[in-house]
C-alpha cells in the first residue's frame, strides 16, 4: 500500500514564535505534530524535544517491530519532563504529541492532549483522538459514576500533556487501514478555525496531501489566526 503525505505550519498571524513541531516521513511512515503548551515557557523547546525524541526511539526499535509504544512515550515524556527541569524549574514545560505509525496493515495512534487526527473513510470523517481537557475527563468520571463537577471556565483546559512528571498515561489503540483512506493530523490552530464539517468536505475534495494541508492552514490565518497552525496528511492509494 503506497503512503502520500504532505504537512504545512504556520505561525500565524498574532503569535512571536511557533511553538509547533511535527514529523513526516513516509519511510518510516512515522507522522505526528507536537504543539507547545500555551501558559507555560518554552513551548517551542517542548514540542521540538518530544519530535526529536520519537525519532531517537523509533531509529532504536528492532526492524519489523515489535514496538512497545508505552515505553517510548515513556521515554519521550521524561526527555521533556528533564528539560523543563532547566529550563523551567518552578513551571515546567509541556506539549501535546499525536503520533500515527503505519505498521504493515494496521495504524498505531498515540495521543496526547488536545491534537487532533482525524479519517476520512468512505467520504465519511471519523476522529481518532479524544482531547484530553477537563470537560472530556469530567464526562469519563460521570459515565462511570464517579462524582464530576464542571466549571465553565476550565472546561478547554488540558489534564495531560508530554512534560508532566510521571507516570504519563497516553491513549495508544490500532486500526486496520483500508486503500483510498485519509487521514489528518493538525494543532488546535487548525480546528479552532475550521469544523469537522468543513474538514470532511475539504479533506475528500483535495486532489494532494498538500492541497489539504494548505487549504487548512489558509483557513485559520483568514479567520484570525491567533495561534499556530499546522497539518499533517496522509493518503493511502
Amino acid at each position: 500500500m503506497n503512503l502520500r503525505s504532505s504537512a504545512l505550519t504556520d505561525i500565524g498571524r498574532v503569535r512571536p514564535e511557533n511553538e509547533d513541531s511535527h514529523l513526516c516521513d513516509d519511510e518510516i511512515r512515522i507522522y505526528a505534530v507536537a504543539d507547545g503548551i500555551g501558559g507555560l515557557p518554552a513551548g517551542a523547546d517542548a514540542s521540538r524535544t518530544a519530535i526529536t525524541a520519537l525519532i531517537d526511539w523509533f531509529s532504536r526499535q528492532p526492524a519489523g517491530g515489535p514496538y512497545d509504544y508505552t515505553a517510548g512515550l515513556t521515554e519521550i515524556n521524561e526527555k521533556v519532563f528533564l528539560l523543563g527541569r532547566v529550563l523551567s524549574p518552578r513551571l515546567g514545560i509541556g506539549t501535546t504529541l499525536t503520533i500515527a505509525h503505519f505498521d504493515t496493515d494496521h495504524l498505531v495512534v498515540i495521543h496526547v492532549g488536545d491534537t487532533s487526527m482525524y479519517r476520512l473513510r468512505d467520504r465519511q470523517l471519523e476522529a481518532l483522538t479524544l482531547e484530553h481537557n477537563v470537560e472530556n475527563e469530567m464526562r469519563q468520571r460521570a459515565a462511570r459514576g464517579e462524582p464530576a463537577m464542571l466549571l465553565t471556565e476550565n472546561r478547554q483546559a488540558l489534564t495531560r500533556c508530554v512534560g508532566q512528571p510521571p507516570p504519563l498515561e497516553g491513549d495508544i489503540h490500532a486500526h486496520p487501514v483500508h486503500r483510498g483512506d485519509r487521514y489528518l493530523l493538525c494543532s488546535d490552530g487548525v480546528t479552532r478555525y475550521v469544523t469537522p464539517a468543513e474538514v470532511e468536505r475539504l479533506l475528500a475534495a483535495a486532489a494532494t496531501p498538500n492541497d489539504i494541508c494548505r487549504t487548512l492552514v489558509d483557513l485559520a490565518n483568514e479567520r484570525g489566526g491567533v495561534d499556530n497552525s499546522t497539518a499533517v496528511a496522509i493518503f493511502l492509494d
